[in-house]
């Protein structure tokens, strides 16, 4: 055990006062008061099963428990076996460190005893508490300290749910789906701890590991508090030591350090599960290495001392300083309370929402959001009642819901804390309603990120000569390559990005790296799950990803970084309780280069069939509608067959059969393959699951996408196909009458402005097939679709919505 393993113990139970300390009881806690010998068979399966036989008089004896409780139930019936166990589980004294441990401002307590040894603890505390069944609502509110008996309690065992609560077994167990559902709040609760102490838990347990072995930084705030021995049994430490830290000093050890520290002042800020303090990195001594620039421009690899040495020195010596630092800086002066950071993939935002934090965390505290928690508007409350001058980081804002979002900023809006927010341009394609409900605030400012200045451009210039044999860098001289920049690139970073990650060169430095360790199967699919992922602009939290793969993906990600030795293995990584990856872009290049198309299918489709069948939140749903997207998928999957074996295994779940979107992007993929009766199938198909959805839920479904696609399939149809005369005509007029019908509706988004612009171009190609009275009506209706579209275009948000509309109804002024 580490010397430091005590001091972290009781720095993060001293954290935890304030909120985020789990309390999980097994079979140890109170094993003592049960008259169990604390020897090697301690444990509830183990004294049950003893029990058992003694009952039946069994000679020889069973030896699986699940088999003695099926023959003793059958024999005394339900009621005898709940008298029998409420004989054997209802204790009435306890000892001191027992009530010790329970003063303690515990968040939420859990437990696998069937005993009320914590309750009569609690009581002997002078604590309310608030005890809970396994076959209690996991969604109830509770008023006290929540005691949740996860394998069932015997004070609340009667005739009628004894056998549906009491867990005697790995079978007994799997068929409990009330206890699955609590199962999803001790996860939850756990995710969110600050730390989580088990006390007589060996870590043996096989369906608790399940929940709990891949939650995120469970290793770094997981404490097992095991009893006193002169010898410690070796397996019980490994399996404790994968999940968390073992100590031996049992629960009066335990008792005297919670004495000894709520003895002391507590401390004063806020228990955080969304958001993490910054602190300032100290500036590195040294100027950057060639390869520090390789890897943060390559793979996005960051050395914070070096970003720390530049802002110090106001040098672009390792990284680019935007003037949009400063510029916000300035706005914060002047009364900015809110400000939206918006650019593009590998614009650079990540980076300079770092600086902005280095800079303002000299004069007030600085919190960055690592994931959006339920408890995300109290934290923000309370981050503001501790410091009104605090400084949050909300990185892509428009992931969160449009009124959750609204809510945090109202908290800032004229008064003195700050809010800095990013977003990708295309997320504002999603949430026009969510920028809306910005612009209403006084004190928002919007900053889109500009293209590079010349001394952006020209410090981008001289860093990207470090990239060493980058060939459009190589035979350029500096003036060549500052034109390249400004001009080729039109100064703008994702452009030159994109050049970049897309050269020869950083492909078979990716393969170099990939190449590097012997990856099984699992670690590839691995890889891929989490570039993929980076495809869509997101870096993952470690819960996401383990609990969607059904695996510890942090360990998985760990062992590969010690097999690739001091430098890490640098295409995927994890910061903390986040899963980085290298930029975006790279990683579409990865995935083209390095995998082929079967691979990719067989580690997506998992992944969606396992978020399909659990509860996702905001962020989960939203990550599970993106990956189900042809779009995305088609960016590295290119060939028919294998986007054909992705949809047709996506269909064989219920979850996602059902879904609309599903079968609109089967339909996209159809569309591009050149198959337009199938096409339209699917389409219908869409069409039916929505009508179907409004029927199971009793509201209406916005169908405003499947009419889009629509329009866009008549008119590709009547391209590609020898449709004439009525047939055409029907096609274009049912085409505008969709069209026209999105258009009207309440924040229309850019799209039926390409729709518009399609129905015209296609006009011109195949307009000649239709009659001179149809000609004309066609000509008529498009006329009035092209002017109210006009009309429309004040009403979409500025930025990229309404530059896409704009460019779309240009395009139809050229089409006419």
């Amino acid at each position: 055990m580490k010397s430091n393993s005590t001091d972290e113990f009781q720095r993060r139970l001293n954290l935890a006062r304030n909120g985020g300390g789990i309390l999980f009881c097994g079979a140890g806690f109170s094993a003592d008061c049960l008259n169990f010998k604390p020897d090697e068979t301690i444990g509830t399966g183990a004294q049950l099963l003893n029990l058992f036989n003694v009952e039946l008089r069994q000679d020889p004896p069973y030896k699986d428990l699940r088999n003695a409780a099926d023959v003793l139930w059958d024999k005394i019936a339900d009621h005898g076996m709940e008298m029998l166990l409420k004989e054997r589980f209802i204790v009435s004294d306890v000892t001191s460190d027992m009530a010790d441990l329970l003063r303690y401002p515990w968040q939420g307590v859990y437990t696998t005893n069937y005993d009320n040894a914590l309750e009569i603890s609690a009581q002997a505390a002078h604590l309310q508490v608030d005890d809970l069944n396994n076959t209690d609502d996991p969604s109830i509110a509770t008023q006290n300290l929540p005691i949740v008996h996860l394998h069932g309690y015997v004070k609340k065992w009667d005739i009628h749910n004894i056998r549906e609560s009491c867990v005697l077994g790995a079978e007994s167990y799997s068929k409990l789906t009330h206890v699955k559902k609590w199962l999803g709040r001790f996860r939850r609760d756990i995710d969110q701890a600050q730390v989580v102490v088990f006390v007589g838990f060996n870590a043996g347990d096989f369906h608790l590991n399940q929940a709990i072995n891949d939650l995120t930084g469970l290793r770094e705030k997981a404490f097992f508090i095991n009893r006193p021995t002169a010898q410690v049994d070796p397996d019980v430490t490994a399996a404790q030591k994968r999940l968390g830290t073992p100590f031996f000093i049992g629960r009066s050890g335990l008792a005297t350090i919670i004495r000894d520290l709520l003895a002391t002042d507590a401390p004063e800020e806020p228990h955080l599960a969304s958001f993490t303090k910054f602190t300032p990195p100290a500036p590195s001594a040294s100027v950057p290495t060639r390869d520090q620039i390789e890897d943060l421009f390559l793979y996005g690899k960051v050395e914070p001392s070096q970003l720390s040495r530049d802002i110090s020195n106001d040098v672009s010596e390792y990284h680019i300083q935007r003037s949009t630092i400063q510029e916000t800086l300035d706005g914060i002066a002047d009364g900015a309370r809110i400000v939206l950071l918006e650019g593009y993939p590998c614009d650079g935002k990540t980076m300079l929402v770092t600086d902005l934090a280095y800079r303002l965390s000299g004069s007030r505290p600085v919190y960055q959001m690592r994931q959006a928690y339920e408890s995300l508007l109290d934290e923000v409350a309370n981050i503001l009642h501790y410091d009104p001058s605090a400084a949050l980081i909300i990185e892509n804002c428009f992931d969160l819901p449009a009124e959750r979002l609204a809510s945090i900023a109202r908290q800032f809006d004229g008064h003195e804390g700050v809010l800095i927010l990013t977003s990708r341009a295309v997320a504002v394609d999603a949430s026009p309603v969510g920028l809306a409900s910005l612009e209403g605030f006084g004190s928002f400012r919007k900053r889109p990120l500009s293209r590079l200045d010349e001394n952006e451009a020209t410090a981008l210039s001289e860093l990207a000569d470090q990239i060493t044999g980058w060939r459009d860098f190589r035979a350029l001289d500096p003036a060549a390559r500052l034109r390249f920049i400004q001009s080729t690139c039109e100064a703008s970073l994702p452009h030159f990005m994109m050049r970049l990650l897309k050269s020869q060169y950083v492909t078979d430095r990716y393969r170099e790296e990939f190449n590097k360790l012997s990856l099984s199967q699992t670690e590839r699919t691995a890889i891929i799950i989490a570039l993929y992922i980076a495809h869509l602009g997101e870096n993952a939290p470690v819960s996401f990803l383990s609990n969607a793969m059904d695996m510890d993906y942090g360990a998985i990600i760990d062992r590969l970084n010690a097999s690739a030795g001091n430098g890490t293995f640098r295409l995927v990584r994890r910061i903390g309780e986040i899963i980085q990856t290298v930029p975006s872009i790279g990683a579409q290049n990865i995935l083209q280069n390095l995998f082929k198309d079967a691979e990719i299918v067989d580690a997506i489709v998992p992944l969606l069939t396992n978020l399909a069948a659990i509860y996702r939140d905001a962020f989960e749903q939203r990550m599970f509608k993106q990956m189900m997207r042809f779009s995305i998928l088609s960016d590295v999957v290119t060939d028919k067959s294998e986007i054909d074996r992705f949809f047709e295994h996506n269909k064989q779940e219920p979850q996602i059969r059902r879904m609309p979107l599903f079968w609109l992007q089967w339909h996209m993929a159809k569309c591009v393959a050149g198959e337009l009766t199938v096409a339209e199938k699917f389409l219908e198909q869409g069409y039916f699951e929505a009508n179907e959805l409004e029927r199971r839920k009793g509201k209406v479904f916005d169908k405003r996408q499947l009419d889009d696609r629509r329009a866009k399939f008549l008119m590709l149809r009547a391209e590609k196909t020898n449709r004439g005369g009525a047939d055409l005509f029907r096609d274009f007029k049912e085409a505008i009458e969709l069209t026209d019908k999105i258009l009207r509706q309440n924040d229309p988004q850019h799209y039926p402005f390409e729709t518009v612009a399609e129905i015209v171009r296609t006009h011109g190609v195949v307009g000649h097939h239709l009659g001179d009275g149809h000609k004309e009506l066609i000509s008529k209706g498009m006329d009035n679709l092209a002017t109210y579209a006009a009309k429309r275009l004040g009403v979409i948000s500025p930025g990229y919505q309404r530059d896409r509309a704009q460019s779309a109804l240009d395009n139809v002024s050229s089409y006419l």
